[in-house]
């Protein structure tokens, strides 16, 4: 590799983590913008980050989300909300599909205040407990996993083989 073509694969992955970094600080904005907006106190906030500790390893997340201070905030930080946002999809997906009751909705207008905090940290002890939730969760995990090991086969294999494999699925 030449001077100027690194010189110019550098600043290609220059603006790539710059492009990166505006993505992620949009995002970060989408998050805040829709976070509900009160006064919560540590004590409740802690109370929901237990519950998110308990519902995070079955999303396959390894790092725990760390607990509140004291203080009394007016809105959850924007990744916190990515988490919770992340929950409400999955738990929606599982009520649609009717793994969980209907009453596990999680609707983040209705928190205001520290009895918001609380009931949507029921809703998340809830699944985070429900057995059928985990398999659901188990089975959108194995289901997108076909094609990630049919990317490994194909790498492994010949085209022939390939083909064969194919034609004993169909």
């Amino acid at each position: 590799m030449t001077p100027e073509e690194k010189k110019d694969l550098e600043k290609m992955r220059a603006e790539a983590m710059t492009r990166q970094g505006e993505v992620e600080e949009g995002e970060d904005e989408l998050y805040a913008a829709s976070s509900p907006k009160g006064k919560f106190s540590g004590k409740a906030l802690n109370g929901l980050v237990d519950a998110t500790n308990r519902l995070i390893p079955l999303f396959g997340i390894e790092d725990k989300y760390d607990r509140f201070g004291s203080a009394t905030i007016t809105s959850l930080p924007p990744e916190f909300m990515r988490l919770l946002t992340m929950f409400s999809t999955a738990m929606s997906d599982a009520i649609e599909a009717g793994i969980l009751p209907d009453d596990a909705m999680i609707d983040m207008k209705v928190v205001t205040d520290d009895s918001g905090l609380q009931a949507l940290a029921g809703r998340l002890g809830m699944a985070a407990k429900s057995p059928q939730f985990k398999r659901f969760l188990m089975r959108k995990v194995s289901e997108s996993a076909p094609e990630a090991e049919e990317e490994e086969m194909s790498e492994e294999m010949g085209s022939d083989d390939m083909d064969k494999i194919m034609m004993e699925r169909m």
